[in-house]
């Protein structure tokens, strides 16, 4: 046998031992989750979905690390934001991209896409500024309008419809933008810490809560100044907040390994 063969078969077995290793880490994750569902709280009557939770599509296109994505309201488009300096508009039901936005700053953190017209989309990150685009406007495109009045990165962006925008930054505050203008309507200013995320209520349009680093989350009505109601419990920073669909309750995601429903 000569040293050609002999490196060949060494080469299709180390092939065969990587396969192996994968799936063996494979199973011991899979085990390791059903494990740690019987000893979270209240678990005990959790169906095990792994059966049916399948991997349905794939969206290749971009060259960097996706920061963000968002869903637009017809539950069909979505918008990706990547380090590799685009915004992509899919269509997720086949795949194809619609559009490919090319951004000034490639330090992307966040997106949105505006979810009554979905003609709109939105990102921001490390460039502290919000970026709107109108999905109708003729290639390459341009932003619609850079939103600026934050000093410190953005951390989530959210429309709340066609004309109005509210936006999280490291700064410690969200802002209420009037895209028309292109300035700031109200500025909330309570946190003590950088301001990680936010959620918009989905039964009340005035209303939102954000999360931060200061270990908690506040609601707030964009018709007054302070915030309505402030939650506490975490032991570290807040990094997402969600609104449930009913509006009436939130959940957090948080540095302390724990998730809290308020």
């Amino acid at each position: 046998m000569s040293a050609e063969d002999i490196g060949e078969k060494v080469k299709a077995k180390k092939a065969e031992l990587k396969a192996l290793k994968s799936k063996l880490e494979g199973m011991k994750g899979e085990k390791h989750d059903l494990e740690h569902l019987g000893e979270a709280e209240g678990a005990s009557g959790a169906k095990d979905l792994g059966a049916k939770i399948q991997w349905r599509k794939t969206l290749k296109g971009h060259f960097g690390k996706v920061y963000a994505m968002h869903w637009a309201g017809d539950s069909q488009s979505v918008v990706s934001a990547s380090q590799d300096g685009k915004l992509i508009i899919w269509n997720a039901e086949t795949t194809m991209k619609t559009s490919a936005i090319p951004l000034r700053s490639s330090w992307v953190m966040t997106c949105a896409f505006e979810r009554k017209a979905n003609m709109h989309v939105a990102c921001g990150g490390l460039d502290n500024l919000c970026s709107v685009y109108n999905l109708e406007s003729q290639a390459p495109m341009r932003a619609k309008c850079e939103l600026s009045a934050h000093d410190g990165y953005l951390s989530c962006v959210r429309f709340i419809d066609d004309k109005s925008i509210v936006t999280s930054s490291g700064d410690s505050t969200c802002i209420l933008w009037d895209m028309a203008s292109g300035e700031a309507v109200s500025t909330f200013t309570d946190h003590t810490g950088d301001a990680m995320s936010l959620s918009l209520s989905p039964t009340d349009p005035n209303m939102f809560v954000s999360a931060s680093c200061d270990a908690t989350t506040k609601v707030w009505d964009t018709r007054q100044a302070n915030a309505t109601h402030t939650f506490a419990g975490h032991e570290s920073d807040i990094n997402s907040v969600a609104f449930m669909p009913n509006g009436y309750s939130f959940g957090t995601g948080s540095g302390d390994s724990s998730c809290r429903l308020f």
